[in-house]
């Protein structure tokens, strides 16, 4: 099976993320929490991707796909947070996990101070 339509270093992400959902579909968790993790998982990627800085087409055209992902999944995930953790406070199971993600991260990369 030919994966040409993938972006260099994409087929990586692919492959970690199936080989991670175990890791956090084994816990169970409601729907809306389970959904928030799954697509800030693919935030925190998004957010821990190198930058490239050359001004060549294919760093122009990674910084393109590294932004488009950052903004698909990691908008709106600094008010879903807070609204999650205020509505699950009393689920120490849902709280643990929410725990594990900072809640103001929109607009600065996962190595920004």
């Amino acid at each position: 099976m030919a994966i040409s339509f993938l972006m260099p270093n994409q087929a990586p992400l692919i492959l970690g993320l199936l080989l991670a959902a175990p890791s956090w579909a084994a816990e169970t968790y409601p729907q809306e929490v389970a959904e928030y993790v799954e697509r800030r998982e693919l935030c925190e990627h998004f957010r821990q991707e190198p930058w490239p800085e050359g001004s060549s087409e294919a760093d122009r055209t990674r910084r393109a796909f590294i932004a488009a992902g950052f903004k698909r999944h990691c908008t709106g995930a600094d008010q879903a947070i807070r609204a999650l953790r205020q509505k699950y406070r009393d689920d120490r199971t849902v709280m643990d996990r929410l725990e594990k993600y900072e809640a103001d991260i929109e607009g600065r990369p996962a190595d920004a101070p």
